[in-house]
């Protein structure tokens, strides 16, 4: 793979560490100006900050093109590895561990999202060997023998490309009866708090006794309920003009999530659901978190929809990031599609494509 202007030595140890790791960061700074020589034909000067070299490195075709032979290769070896040594288990040893491993994950008492975190140590979205390891480890309290290990790769592995995703865990998890996971945005999960603060605050004053007042005519008595009445309607009136409609398609949708208790029904509405044309005040930019499709390294802007009443977050794909940065304030005019549904924030989650933002 390598042209020989470095050494065959040289050559495998950075080879086995990308294969390994996969990111330049990996290399030592000796190894970066190694790949300089053999990629750009020249060492960097000594002065260049260790970070633009990776960077400058990581934008040139040919080391992209060879990472990515390097990661297929290691896939390819990782996959016949694991399908050589399961071929040679004992078909009732192999389903015994299957059985208890799905025992140990339902006695252990965590969420989905909890197994997750566990398990993806780094957050990568991508469960490694080791990683698999150290949580077989902890659960059953000695390290696994290595066929006990690549059984449950091929357990979790659905598509058998060597590669286990989150969402591979997440089907496998789903199927033994654990619920797919609600990632919880904390920036909201701080503005439920403070709602439900001011809630509490407001019955603390209701249940404050408060003083009685003597009324000696009871025309004048008469005088107040009426006034009060009047006012009660005028209040009434003014709520209805300043609540915002429900109109849009995907706003009506939402609004029947709204009354979804299960996690499976929410979905069935959302499937059936359709995508149409909207706009949001966008009130901050995120970046997407737990996303394995085309959408992951993309940009989540969240805000108000269709100017109310739901607040929605909106994923999008990387292509977008560039106008997104720097939207918060602004319109946002999009296709969205309704993809999921949170029922413990009461929040909706939709897709965008075709974004203008105004």
């Amino acid at each position: 793979m390598f042209s020989g202007r470095i050494s065959e030595m040289v050559a495998k140890q950075i080879e086995n560490k990308i294969a390994e790791r996969g990111d330049l960061t990996s290399l030592s700074d000796s190894e970066l100006s190694q790949l300089a020589i053999e990629f750009v034909g020249d060492a960097p000067p000594s002065h260049v900050p260790r970070e633009t070299v990776i960077q400058i490195l990581s934008q040139q075709p040919e080391i992209t093109a060879w990472r990515s032979q390097i990661a297929d290769k290691a896939k390819k070896a990782a996959q016949e590895k694991v399908s050589q040594i399961v071929s040679n288990v004992d078909p009732r040893m192999a389903e015994m561990i299957k059985q208890q491993f799905g025992q140990w994950l339902q006695n252990s008492g965590l969420t989905t999202a909890e197994i997750t975190t566990k398990i993806d140590t780094n957050s990568d979205g991508m469960l490694s060997r080791n990683e698999l390891n150290n949580f077989i480890e902890n659960l059953s309290g000695s390290k696994p023998p290595e066929w006990v290990s690549d059984t449950v790769i091929s357990i979790l592995d659905v598509d058998g490309n060597g590669v286990i995703e989150v969402q591979e865990l997440w089907a496998y998890l789903e199927s033994i009866g654990f619920e797919k996971p609600v990632i919880v945005d904390p920036i909201a999960e701080e503005e439920v708090k403070q709602t439900i603060d001011e809630e509490e605050f407001e019955e603390m004053l209701e249940e404050i006794e408060t003083p009685p007042v003597e009324i000696n005519e009871e025309p004048v008595l008469e005088e107040i309920e009426l006034s009060n009445d009047i006012h009660q309607e005028q209040v009434e009136i003014e709520l209805e003009e300043q609540t915002p409609s429900v109109t849009t398609s995907i706003e009506k949708t939402i609004e029947t999530l709204q009354s979804t208790r299960l996690h499976s029904e929410a979905n069935s509405v959302i499937d059936a659901s359709e995508p149409g044309r909207c706009s949001l005040s966008i009130q901050r930019v995120e970046r997407n978190l737990m996303v394995m499709d085309n959408y992951r390294g993309g940009m989540t802007i969240v805000g108000v929809l269709d100017n109310g009443p739901y607040s929605v977050s909106v994923l999008f794909e990387p292509e977008y990031n560039d106008i997104i940065e720097n939207s918060a304030g602004k319109t946002a005019n999009f296709i969205g599609k309704l993809h999921e549904w949170s029922s413990g924030l009461r929040e909706a989650k939709l897709k965008g494509t075709d974004l203008q933002i105004n």
